[in-house]
């Protein structure tokens, strides 16, 4: 390896590592505002117990999001040191930019547009890994069989407690759509990877944190019915348990959202010959992407945090609990399939069901609505970041 070759791939590292440091800056939120919001923990708390958990993650769970980095977005045979670089630093440009806006948007998202858009100006849209017609089909199947079915079960509700049947219907249709993909996943009759996998999932994973988080409410309000004589009591038991739920939720993002730049380093390494495309990750990157996400996520990102906590909906100690398990299971979920979710839109999500329980207007939707506009442009934008980057950069330098 020559010397500038050497000096890139170190360069590469730090940059894939400072990744990872935005990425918890800005996903910080995910876990700790509604923790904060209720007053379980205090700010500072909240933030070394998110941190260390977070660190953590990635030893828990498998490195599967990490090879969907590395090889499931662009052929990585066109995969260059100075490529991957420029791809890192459009989706760290995007991020820093988002967080000190204050918009929670997906760190991972935008690794995935980095990536995209310095591949396609190096090697043209073939380099990208676009779906097959098959698995796009299979995908659309599922997706009307979900909707046929749950419109169905959703008529028979209407019709047994005599409600609105064309509502029932919508939300029956909307919501057997969305969880049609997941379930399929879990039987494993249908395999969703790759590209596909992670522009279906800006859908599908907020709308699925929102259904799992809203069911959970609300099957959680009825189990404490019984004891709403004493709501100080309650209040002080999910304060102790959402403690727990947060420290789950972020060892399930660190096991998701660290392995961002454990993919990127890989690729760096596979791209050099300093690994083959077989090898399993090293341990000292696994560790290095930990204690880079980890150290994010101290470092604050307040802006974030207040918008999360209390931009989207008032949150009270029992809700708190709520969205932390349901994101964290969901995060679980999504880990183990390979998908590089965005844990922003399943935090955002189960904050959104948790709200919804209490009446649609409890939620604030202009907020929402600010927050799912970032979320549509993310990767087009980082793409657009990175390409005009290696554009650039290739016409000064020759490469």
């Amino acid at each position: 390896m020559d010397t500038i070759t050497f000096i890139v791939v170190i360069l590469g590292i730090i940059i894939a590592l400072a990744f990872n440091f935005s990425n918890g800056r800005n996903d910080a939120s995910n876990v700790v505002a509604t923790v904060v919001a209720t007053r379980a923990l205090s700010p500072r708390n909240a933030i070394v117990l998110a941190s260390v958990c977070c660190f953590a993650g990635p030893f828990i769970f498998s490195t599967a999001v990490a090879k969907t980095i590395g090889k499931g977005i662009v052929n990585p045979e066109i995969f260059t040191p100075i490529l991957l670089l420029i791809g890192l630093c459009g989706a760290v440009f995007w991020v820093n930019f988002c967080s000190r806006s204050g918009i929670p948007v997906s760190s991972s998202h935008s690794l995935v547009g980095g990536l995209m858009g310095a591949g396609i100006a190096a090697g043209g849209l073939s380099v990208v890994n676009w779906p097959t017609s098959e698995m796009a089909l299979g995908m659309v199947y599922y997706l009307i069989l979900g909707a046929v079915i749950g419109a169905i079960v959703m008529l028979i509700v209407a019709l047994i407690f005599k409600d609105s049947v064309k509502l029932f219907l919508l939300l029956g249709a909307g919501a057997g759509a969305i969880l049609a993909v997941p379930i399929a996943m879990i039987l494993g009759i249908f395999t969703f990877s790759g590209l596909l996998a992670i522009l279906l999932f800006i859908c599908v994973s907020p709308i699925l944190g929102m259904i799992v988080s809203y069911v959970f409410t609300t099957l959680l309000t009825r189990i404490t019915a019984k004891r709403s004589n004493h709501p100080m009591l309650l209040n002080k038991w999910f304060q102790r348990a959402q403690v727990l739920a947060s420290g789950f939720q972020a060892a399930s993002l660190g096991g998701n959202d660290a392995q961002n730049a454990m993919g990127i380093i890989l690729a760096i390494l596979i791209s050099t010959g300093l690994a083959a495309s077989t090898d399993d990750l090293p341990l000292w990157v696994i560790l290095l992407a930990s204690l880079a996400i980890a150290a994010g996520i101290l470092s604050g990102g307040w802006r974030v945090i207040k918008k999360m906590g209390s931009g989207i909906t008032r949150i009270l100690p029992y809700q708190g609990f709520s969205a932390a398990v349901s994101g964290g299971a969901v995060l679980s979920f999504m880990t183990s399939f390979g998908v590089p979710v965005s844990t922003t839109h399943v935090a955002s999500g189960t904050i959104m069901g948790t709200g919804v329980t209490r009446g649609v207007g409890a939620v604030n939707w202009s907020t929402v609505r600010q927050m799912v506009t970032a979320w549509v442009i993310t990767i087009p934008c980082a793409a657009v970041v990175s390409f005009l980057a290696y554009i650039i950069l290739a016409f000064v330098f020759g490469f």
